[in-house]
C-alpha cells in the first residue's frame, strides 16, 4: 500500500484540484496547458490540455511529462509524434539515428 506523504496530500487536496480548473478554463478556449508540480523528489502530479493546435514545444513537454525520466521513451514517443504529424526531422542528428532500423 502507497504511503502519502503530507506535501502529496496537500497537493491533491490544495494544488491539483487548481490546477485542473485552470487546465478546463484553457480547454474551453483551446489553449494548451501544461502543469508539473515536483511535490517529492521524482514524484510529480501532472495537469495537462493539449490542443490540435499545439506547437511542437507544447507537444515536447507534454511528452516530456508522460515519459519522466526515461529518455529513451520520450525520444520514442517523439518520433512518432514527428512521422504522424509529418514534422519533418531530417536535419536533427538523434532522429536521424533512428532510420536504419525503419
Amino acid at each position: 500500500m502507497k504511503t502519502y506523504s503530507n506535501n502529496e496530500e496537500w497537493h491533491d487536496k490544495e494544488i491539483a484540484p487548481r490546477l485542473l480548473e485552470i487546465a478546463n478554463k484553457c480547454k474551453e478556449k483551446n489553449i494548451s496547458f501544461i502543469s508539473s508540480v515536483e511535490y517529492l523528489p521524482g514524484e510529480r502530479g501532472e495537469t495537462a490540455f493539449i490542443s490540435k493546435d499545439a506547437c511542437l514545444e507544447m507537444v515536447m513537454l507534454w511528452i516530456l511529462q508522460k515519459t519522466g525520466r526515461n529518455i529513451d521513451s520520450f525520444i520514442m514517443n517523439l518520433k512518432k509524434y514527428a512521422l504522424k504529424n509529418g514534422i519533418n526531422t531530417d536535419r536533427s542528428i538523434y532522429m536521424n539515428a533512428f532510420k536504419q532500423g525503419e
